[in-house]
């Protein structure tokens, strides 16, 4: 049975993160999961060399090598691994679910903040804080976005649940009342 990419990278964060928590490794995890992550967004053609079938195995071996000569131990096991189960492509699914179960685990929340102008630093940890409140959070991490199109206010986005509190939204709820 073929596993689809999200049972892939499911299973494979699952694992990792059970063993850094096991091992007391998370932190060192965290730092070079991201690290990587980031890499992958700055070189797509990465992964592309790494899965493309024109390019030799002890080419891909010697990249992996090379990327993973300053790393963890198991970030370098988990690389190799990936690489000889032919699933270095769900690589990013894994560091997301990783990250995901140790948000949980630390209780941290990330919530996508949408304003119709930028927020200050005061107003971001404000924000931060109150949210932390209501969604039983020990930290909130805020990813903005600015959006004019809502007018005023503040639409939150965190654990797929939306919180609608923009100038827009009430508009389009006054308006449905008048409608009815």
């Amino acid at each position: 049975m073929k596993l689809d990419n999200e049972s892939v990278a499911r299973r494979y964060g699952k694992a990792l993160f059970e063993v850094a928590l096991d091992k007391g490794d998370r932190a060192i995890l965290v730092s070079e999961l991201n690290e990587i992550k980031k890499a992958l967004h700055q070189e797509p053609e990465l992964l592309v060399f790494l899965t493309s079938v024109q390019i030799s195995d002890q080419a891909k071996r010697d990249l992996l090598t090379e990327i993973t000569k300053n790393t963890s131990e198991l970030t370098t096991n988990l690389l190799n691994m990936l690489y000889d189960y032919g699933r270095i492509v769900n690589l990013e699914g894994v560091i997301e679910e990783f990250n995901r179960l140790n948000d949980e685990f630390d209780k941290t929340v990330r919530v996508s903040v949408t304003t119709a102008v930028e927020l200050d630093e005061d107003q971001k940890q404000r924000l931060a804080s109150s949210f932390a409140n209501v969604v039983d959070a020990n930290k909130v991490i805020i990813e903005p976005t600015i959006d004019e199109s809502i007018i005023g206010g503040v639409v939150l986005e965190a654990n797929n649940t939306i919180y609608d509190g923009s100038v827009k939204a009430k508009i389009e709820r006054i308006k449905r009342l008048l409608l009815k």
